[in-house]
């Protein structure tokens, strides 16, 4: 029998809004994915009384609270979507729900903006028995059927990996925030294990990052330095991985998602995972690639590509689904009383924030970092208040 569970939103109006689908992700329309069981959506809470209204109004909740602690204290919610993109009320949102009791959380991303941020996070959740799953988007069916040619050997051994960000008006630090950090979750995903240790370079117009660099990053993600910046990872299995931002010129957000992405080499083949989250994916018949050498192969999957009747899915569609899929996953982790698993959790999340905040923290000191870093704050907090050297 399908269990109902309540479900609830917490959006910003202006200040991160609902995410990237967050506030319908619980609305699950038929036809859409199988295996869901009964979701009830309860009400929605926004701090902007005008966003509110129009929240309320797209969703069809007349249960409607301007403070989302009100809404948490009275609505015996089971399940709660944290959407602001902006992440400077994550850690309170997040702390706030695991002590209301709810059963599950998800999560926009980035995580937090401070590994100390998401560690209380973490603690809260885990001392609650609360899931939580990200919105990343290894939660794609290009990204899932990849990692399942990886694990039966596809493409051999898996030596190295290599991610880039979109290359934008957000090169360098920012990219890193706010869109690298669904790259690295998911070549950590791909690598099969925690990183062992890193090495970062970050550059503001090729030149080394000062003190006068640093700045207030947007969407309140903290204090940032750099428009250029290169990462370096090694896993506690030996494989590698690098990461790249720097300022390109892509004509058009087409072109740009294009560049956002990442490869997997192995000893027998190179598969390439681009413009998330509609996905792409191609396969490349041998482990290093060589000019004129062979074709790259672009794969197609029809069950993401097109709805059951044949006709094409939109991009809002794609990231509808994957939302859902993710929402599906929470579910079943509640049920079985078990960790997330086939999407990005908590702990993933705040694995990928800690890769991010590596490649600061190994420029601030200019050496490679071992994980789990010992600085747990903003590195440029650290930098900035004199308490570190660099």
């Amino acid at each position: 029998m399908k269990i109902t569970y309540r479900a609830g939103a917490i959006g910003r109006t202006g200040k991160g809004d609902y995410g990237h689908g967050l506030d319908v992700a619980f609305q699950i329309p038929p036809n859409t994915i199988e295996g869901l069981s009964d979701v009830q959506f309860i009400s929605i809470a926004d701090s902007d009384p005008e966003g509110l209204q129009a929240a309320g109004e797209r969703m069809g909740v007349e249960t409607r609270y301007l403070d989302y602690r009100e809404m948490l204290e009275k609505e015996n919610l089971d399940l709660v979507s944290v959407g602001p993109r902006w992440i400077d009320c994550h850690a309170e949102m997040v702390i706030a729900c695991a002590n209301a009791g709810v059963k599950g959380i998800l999560c926009e991303k980035p995580f937090a903006r401070t590994l100390a941020e998401a560690d209380a996070m973490m603690e809260a959740c885990n001392r609650n028995g609360v899931k939580v799953a990200v919105a990343h988007r290894r939660a794609c069916a290009y990204e899932q059927h990849a990692k399942r040619l990886v694990d039966e050997g596809a493409i051999g051994e898996v030596q190295v990996l290599r991610g880039h960000g979109k290359a934008d008006h957000r090169s360098g630090a920012m990219d890193l925030m706010v869109l690298g950090t669904h790259m690295l979750d998911s070549i950590r995903y791909f690598a099969g294990a925690d990183v062992a240790w890193a090495h970062g370079h970050v550059t503001q117009d090729g030149k080394e990052v000062t003190l006068a660099d640093i700045r207030e990053g947007d969407e309140a993600v903290g204090l940032l330095a750099g428009n250029g910046l290169a990462a370096y990872y090694v896993f506690e299995n030996g494989i590698t991985a690098h990461y790249e931002s720097y300022r390109g010129k892509p004509s058009g957000n087409h072109t740009s998602s294009r560049w956002f992405g990442f490869e997997v080499h192995g000893t027998e083949g190179i598969i390439s995972l681009r413009n998330s989250p509609s996905g792409e994916m191609y396969l490349y018949p041998h482990g290093l690639w060589i000019p004129g050498e062979a074709e790259w192969e672009h794969i197609l999957l029809d069950e993401w590509e097109k709805h059951p009747d044949g006709t094409p899915r939109s991009g809002q569609e794609q990231m509808h689904l994957s939302n859902q899929m993710i929402v599906k996953e929470l579910i079943q982790a509640i049920e079985e009383d078990r960790d997330v698993v086939a999407v990005s959790s908590g702990a993933d999340a705040h694995a990928a924030l800690e890769m991010i905040m590596a490649v600061h923290e190994s420029q601030r000191l200019k050496t490679r970092v071992s994980f789990p870093l010992k600085n747990r704050e903003n590195p440029y907090e650290v930098w900035r208040s004199g308490t570190g050297a660099l």
